[in-house]
């Protein structure tokens, strides 16, 4: 809570009680009332949104003492104090819910440094809603280990990026103000502080948002791994993404499309409500088909070309003289592609087909690239997945018990749950959004309902956990005991048994797959 906060809460308070004491000082009451507003209006300037009822209970508290009538100063006094006393705690209801957050704190090896920067692929004309003869552009926020110096840790947002986070509040079906108050959580990511000599090179990890998110939902994610020594970039995909304006000022908002892209078809419903291994093989062709119609196979291409551009743009050494540093030292012998949601589903199919990719991470990504579907992926891969048992994707009643669609995924389907490099795991108590920093943002009943039930440290530690883990033993080739150590010490994962489809499969006695 910041001073501004509790100094409204306070001051409104004490005029409160001088109120209702009938305190022969009361009228000092309405100073105490000018300094709440004060304090309430500078923690509304910082983003806390929460303070909108305290700045209304300053005058409705206010008005009683401005009363002269004795009769209307004691009936509307009471009605005022009342109405005035109920905001007060409805702010402080909502900085309890939505309270201002540390990010957990990097325990690697290394400081950590960010940096921010653009790239421009002008062989890609008129991509998404760009117009035909503009070249695709997209944004790169990157973590990398670091010596002491910089900046001090930028913030989770800064106030330039306000647009940013309104865009992304509103594209998750929240209030545009919903993140504001989270320019005040500082990370741990220095700017522009100077890369680490400790090696000469690291090991790559190229991550992608969710749907309609941003770069940084990740933070402590990528801050764990830069602290671990690893370079880290992550890739804003314009018009997928929240808004963002560039450094010559062009605004890229998120997609006027959007609406368009969020509706199934009927074959997509088919597939999902299906509750057999049988139901949903009768609907995948059909499901197959709509989403090759469907704008998201549009942003699907788009990504991946846009992974494919970054990955290119490293191994050629033609990142922007600022941050050229980071290319020289990135070791693409030892590059992951990681995302959340649709950037997890772009990552896993971009390292499949790239040969540069040495191993990916899925974190509940639904998978479009049908070649991956009773197939083997080239790589390791580490699979998260929401809790699909406690909060179905798809509504309740939907889907076969104890599986998930991403079970038709990755893995030939007659040895389906066989490799040991094909790791799937569910976390407890997250919904899909959980798989992000924001659960830290929330608290019961409000995580309940966006983020899930699970504890936002326990779920944010386990998730990061586990990535890291993954990335240690495929990229650097650690003995760590990976996965059965993770799953010892993080009780909120859970190892995913996905062999009904290999038992259903093989008692179909010859069926073909489509």
């Amino acid at each position: 809570m910041l001073i501004s906060e509790a100094l409204a809460l306070l001051l409104a308070s004490v005029a409160v009680a001088l109120w209702w004491m009938r305190s022969p000082r009361r009228k000092s009451a309405l100073w105490l009332l000018g300094g709440a507003l004060a304090s309430a209006a500078y923690a509304l300037w910082h983003g806390r949104w929460q303070m909108w009822p305290a700045l209304l209970a300053a005058p409705l508290l206010a008005a009683p003492f401005l009363l002269r009538d004795r009769r209307w100063q004691r009936v509307l006094g009471r009605l005022l104090g009342a109405t005035g006393a109920t905001a007060l705690m409805a702010s402080a209801l909502a900085l309890w819910l939505c309270p201002l957050f540390a990010l957990p704190s990097p325990d690697g090896p290394y400081a950590v440094g960010t940096r921010h920067f653009e790239l421009t692929d002008r062989s890609r004309l008129g991509v998404m809603e760009d117009p035909p003869q503009a070249a695709r552009r997209i944004v790169v926020w990157a973590w990398y280990p670091a010596t002491a110096g910089g900046e001090r840790p930028r913030n989770y947002f800064t106030g330039d990026e306000r647009e940013l986070a309104r865009s992304v509040a509103r594209n998750w079906g929240m209030y545009g103000f919903a993140f504001d108050h989270l320019r005040q959580v500082p990370t741990h990511s220095r700017p522009d502080a100077p890369l680490s000599t400790a090696q000469s090179r690291w090991p790559v990890v190229v991550f992608n948002h969710g749907y309609w998110g941003w770069p940084g939902q990740n933070t402590a994610l990528m801050e764990r791994l830069a602290s671990h020594g690893y370079l880290v970039f992550s890739i804003g995909h314009p018009y997928d993404a929240g808004a963002y304006t560039f450094a010559d000022g062009t605004r890229i908002p998120t997609s006027p499309a959007k609406a368009a892209a969020t509706v199934p078809t009927a074959g997509m419903l088919a597939f999902w409500k299906a509750h057999s291994h049988d139901a949903h093989y009768a609907a995948m062709a059909r499901y197959h088909h709509d989403f090759d119609h469907h704008r998201v196979m549009r942003s699907f291409n788009a990504w991946r070309a846009d992974i494919g551009f970054l990955v290119d743009t490293l191994q050629q050494r033609r990142l922007p003289a600022a941050v050229a540093a980071l290319g020289d030292a990135a070791d693409l012998s030892r590059l992951a592609f990681a995302g959340m949601s649709f950037g997890g589903t772009t990552s896993a199919s971009a390292c499949h087909h790239d040969r540069r990719c040495v191993a990916a991470v899925n974190m509940d990504g639904e998978e479009f690239d049908w070649s991956l579907w009773d197939a083997d992926i080239r790589v390791p891969l580490l699979l998260l997945h929401s809790d699909f048992e406690r909060y179905p994707l798809f509504g309740a009643g939907t889907g076969v018990p104890h599986s998930t669609i991403m079970d038709y995924a990755y893995e030939r389907w007659d040895r389906i749950g066989e490799r040991a490099d094909v790791v799937r795991v569910r976390v407890v108590g997250e919904r899909h959004l959980g798989l992000t920093d924001l659960p830290l943002s929330a608290r019961m009943p409000v995580r309940g309902r966006i983020y899930g039930e699970q504890d936002g440290e326990t779920g944010v530690a386990a998730t990061n956990d586990l990535v890291l883990a993954f990335l240690d033993h495929a990229l650097k080739g650690q003995d760590n005991g990976y996965p059965g150590r993770v799953f010892a010490r993080q009780s909120a994962l859970r190892p995913h048994d996905a062999s009904s489809v290999r038992r259903w499969w093989q008692a179909r006695a010859g069926a073909q797959p489509r």
